[in-house]
């Protein structure tokens, strides 16, 4: 039995001399526990720091200032990337048209991920057609579909807190809690008050637009700085001018009085009442800086031609609607609605069963200083009568050198250019300095012009999807000299002058009207063969682009 213990305990000693020898003498255990412990402190605990606070701050920023951070870091990345590109970096690309590809693209996620302000800024992007490269013009075109959609709950506390919480059952009768509509600031839902069950359509601001806008309209004047150094152009002044009107469309206080003060110009204007337009009526009692209750209206948007036909909707009628109002707007008041885009418009039959142009979403308006508007009057009456004498007088006078370009910005019609200038301007150093010379001195350019160029190109771009059945051109002058004439500072000589321009006006309808009947003969009274008279302006267009170097596509 002894002898049985001692080979056990020889046996169990094995192991210990094992663990005794050469090879785990060493302090190799206290050795990597310290090694741990130094890349603890050096490398994996500020790590951690880092994840922690970078996703508490991530976390924060999400839920209570509706991503800023985020949004912001996302958007200065992209933006600079691409003024990085574009101003240092060109040299890296064989073929231009990869680098528009590559660009659009990343602009075009930047703002489908950030949407509000930047979807909006997209549209805007997408509404001025052949300015920018094909890659742009194809990808933007896209963002008209791409409005956010916000949940009930979002709405609901949205609403109890400018209302109260029991908003719901106070003042609306029903909610419809699925949206009948939304856009880049706004949503709208179908309700019907309380107390005089009328229907009403509640318009609320996304939540989100509030904390965003202010920081989103930083980023876009630090861009534009940005852009300014790199590509040498002006833009400082426009952006910040941008961005006041942004600011205002965002106040839905603001939006009622822009509709209220419209409402009151087409009921005080006799000759509005055979162009038989509407603005919904507003509920000041129920309207805040980010809720509008306005009248409910039962309608067709102008952006389903093909129901407007079903429904036994004269399309001539509303586009001769449509460029009266507006001409008289632009010429007459000046006080211009400057988003008509078709879904801002519906037509409908009035209780007399006369066909009706309804005008919707009052935000953004531009009101005309009386020295522009009148010199607007005269440069369309100069662009017609062909006087270049007057038409480089008012360029001039608002710091403007290229005359050419200028014409066709206020037009939207092909321009004139001599073969060998335009051979001159194919030179791409030559067509950057077009951009560059185009203003003389911005602080004389007025800034009111650039929301009358958008809202000029909306309405070509609505004759044209609807077949031209209109004289765009011819009934915008008629509306410049009407309000020429009005004013009392015309004299004998240029009344005379403003009488042989209406002659000029008849004639040129004349010619219109052979291509009108040319155009229904061959089965496109309602567009889409590209006969009519806008496809005609702008496929001239489109050669006086290409002859320039410039990109052109159909979107």
């Amino acid at each position: 039995m002894l002898s049985q213990f001692r080979t056990l305990a020889t046996r169990l000693r094995v192991p210990a001399r094992n663990f005794s020898s050469n090879a785990f003498k060493s302090k190799a255990v206290p050795n990597r526990s310290f090694a741990a412990s130094k890349s603890y402190r050096l490398v994996i605990r500020p790590t951690a720091i880092l994840v922690g606070v970078g996703g508490s701050v991530y976390i924060f920023d999400q839920y209570a200032y509706s991503s800023l951070i985020t949004r912001s870091v996302r958007a200065l990345y992209v933006l600079l990337w691409i003024a990085y590109e574009y101003g240092m970096n060109l040299d890296a690309y064989q073929d231009l048209n990869v680098l528009h590809e590559k660009a659009s693209e990343s602009l075009l996620n930047l703002l489908r991920v950030n949407k509000g302000l930047y979807i909006k800024l997209g549209q805007a992007i997408a509404n001025q057609g052949n300015v920018f490269p094909v890659a742009y013009q194809k990808r933007f075109s896209q963002l008209y579909d791409d409005a956010p959609l916000d949940s009930w709950d979002r709405i609901d506390a949205q609403l109890k807190r400018n209302f109260g919480p029991d908003y719901e059952s106070k003042l609306f009768e029903v909610i419809d809690h699925e949206p009948v509509a939304s856009a880049s600031i706004a949503q709208v839902h179908r309700a019907v008050l309380k107390e005089s069950g009328k229907t009403v359509a509640l318009k609320v601001q996304h939540d989100y637009i509030e904390k965003q806008v202010v920081v989103d309209l930083w980023v876009y004047k630090f861009m534009s700085k940005v852009y300014e150094r790199v590509f040498d152009i002006p833009c400082s002044s426009f952006t910040s001018y941008v961005a006041d009107q942004i600011v205002k469309e965002t106040d839905f206080v603001h939006e009622m009085g822009n509709g209220d003060k419209l409402k009151q110009i087409i009921q005080s204007d006799p000759q509005l009442r055979h162009v038989n337009v509407y603005v919904p009526h507003n509920y000041p009692e129920f309207t805040t800086n980010q809720v509008l209750v306005t009248e409910w209206i039962e309608g067709i948007s102008l952006i389903d031609k093909d129901k407007l036909l079903d429904k036994g909707f004269d399309l001539s009628l509303i586009m001769g609607q449509y460029l009266n109002f507006f001409g008289k707007q632009i010429f007459k008041y000046g006080f211009v609605h400057s988003d008509p885009h078709p879904g801002n418009l519906l037509a409908r039959f009035d209780e007399h069963g006369t066909q009706q142009l309804v005008l919707l979403d009052h935000g953004l308006y531009i009101s005309l200083p009386t020295k522009f508007r009148l010199e607007y009057c005269n440069l369309w009456r100069y662009l017609f009568s062909f006087k270049k004498q007057g038409i480089e007088e008012i360029a001039r006078s608002w710091g403007v050198n290229s005359v050419e370009f200028f014409s066709t910005l206020v037009q939207l019609r092909p321009i004139a250019l001599d073969p060998q200038d335009a051979k001159l301007i194919k030179d791409e150093r030559d067509v950057n300095s077009l951009f560059r010379d185009f203003l003389s001195d911005e602080t004389k350019f007025p800034l009111e012009f650039l929301f009358l160029t958008r809202t000029m190109r909306m309405i070509q771009n609505l004759n044209q999807s609807f077949g031209s059945p209109v004289n765009r051109i011819n009934l915008l002058t008629q509306e410049s000299i009407n309000a020429l004439m009005l004013e009392k500072k015309v004299q004998l000589r240029e009344y005379f002058e403003l009488l042989q321009i209406r002659v000029t006006l008849f004639f040129s309808n004349m010619v219109f009207l052979f291509i009108r009947f040319r155009q229904i003969l061959l089965g496109d009274r309602y567009g889409g063969k590209g006969i009519g008279l806008e496809d005609y302006i702008e496929v001239y267009m489109q050669n006086t682009a290409r002859s320039l170097g410039f990109d052109y596509v159909e979107v």
